[in-house]
């Protein structure tokens, strides 16, 4: 243990990337709870997320309890030192949702997963952090989604995606193609029959963020794909009876965003399909009995929003060449987020 400690030591010395002393004292310290292990303490000041999580390792001796714990302890150093250092606090706060989202870890110790997951959540809302870091701060919120999806408690995960699609939206404009990755995620994630089960009004209200999301241009623009899932998963969620009841006009308002989205031509150019595949949804819900007894309008408003003008069909293949080139001249910001894509959609699988 020696070893390790002097080892990251001189690791937060050589690469100067850490916390000043005064600060990581700050940090990790308070009159009501303990000081952190030195070799943990060593790594944080190195600001890396990885040597956390290794010294993490270490120090628990492969107990999930104890690394539980002391992730729990990270993220609450995290969360005081975000005045101070909004940057080294998200990414310290990285380190201890990955330290608890292995199965093994959320099965043996909920209570502190649950902890952790909330703490960062309350990071990554964090205007300051929004505003620094919001790229940094996007991929927080996804790494929380993401974990919280495999907790099994369907409550948390649809707070947390609650949380996670707001911050989405706020850092859009200065990390759209991340921003876009969390809102996906926390659609998948409430769109699951145990969340709209247990929490249908969280779930509704991560809808109608989303769908105020998809209807912006730039959205459409950046990532027109994710645009089209979102536009699907929203109309889904709306459209489930027990959510729906909790506020019919909130789950009308999703449909005619996700609508609009999908009858979009930068949507449509990326997926062709999805213009007919959202009306389908809504002809489908439409004749839904349970959703006319909480709103005996709900079969004319869907249809008035079904009969709203669609793109010029001519006009598509025009669009898909322009598409092409916005893909192009955007290559470069999306390659960075192709793992993110890719992981949205697979996130509910097993932890890794």
């Amino acid at each position: 243990m020696r070893k390790v400690t002097r080892f990251l030591i001189v690791a937060s010395l050589t690469f100067g990337l850490g916390l000043s002393s005064a600060a990581l004292a700050q940090g990790t310290a308070t009159s009501n709870t303990p000081a952190l292990p030195p070799a943990l303490q060593a790594a944080m000041a190195t600001g890396k997320p990885e040597a956390v999580q290794q010294a993490i390792a270490i120090l628990s001796g492969g107990k999930p309890e104890q690394a539980a714990q002391l992730a729990v302890s990270v993220v609450k150093a995290a969360e005081r030192m975000l005045a101070t250092n909004p940057e080294g606090a998200i990414a310290m706060a990285v380190a201890a949702v990955a330290t608890v989202k292995p199965s093994d870890i959320q099965q043996s110790a909920q209570q502190q997963t649950s902890t952790v997951l909330t703490t960062a959540a309350r990071i990554f809302v964090n205007p300051a952090a929004e505003r620094i870091a919001p790229d940094a701060t996007a991929q927080l919120a996804l790494a929380t989604v993401q974990a919280a999806a495999t907790t099994g408690n369907a409550t948390l995960s649809a707070n947390i995606s609650s949380q996670a699609v707001g911050t989405a939206e706020k850092v859009l404009a200065g990390a759209p193609a991340a921003a876009m990755a969390v809102a996906a995620a926390a659609m998948q994630s409430v769109n699951q029959a145990s969340v709209l089960q247990q929490a249908p009004a969280v779930s509704l209200q991560v809808a109608v963020t989303a769908a105020r999301i998809i209807i912006e241009p730039e959205a459409q623009q950046v990532a027109p794909q994710t645009v089209a899932a979102i536009a699907t998963a929203s109309v889904q969620v709306a459209t489930t009876p027990n959510v729906y009841q909790t506020a019919p006009n909130s789950a009308m308002g999703v449909m005619a965003s996700a609508y609009s989205a999908a009858s979009s031509q930068p949507v449509i150019a990326a997926t062709p399909s999805v213009t007919a595949t959202v009306r389908t949804e809504l002809q489908g819900a439409a004749q839904v009995q349970a959703l006319a007894s909480a709103n005996p309008n709900n079969g004319s408003s869907i249809n008035a929003i079904l009969a709203t003008k669609q793109p010029d069909a001519q006009q598509i293949p025009q669009q898909q060449q322009q598409q092409t080139t916005n893909n192009q001249s955007n290559q470069s910001n999306q390659s960075n987020y192709n793992y993110l894509n890719s992981e949205n959609r697979n996130f509910l699988g097993s932890p890794t």
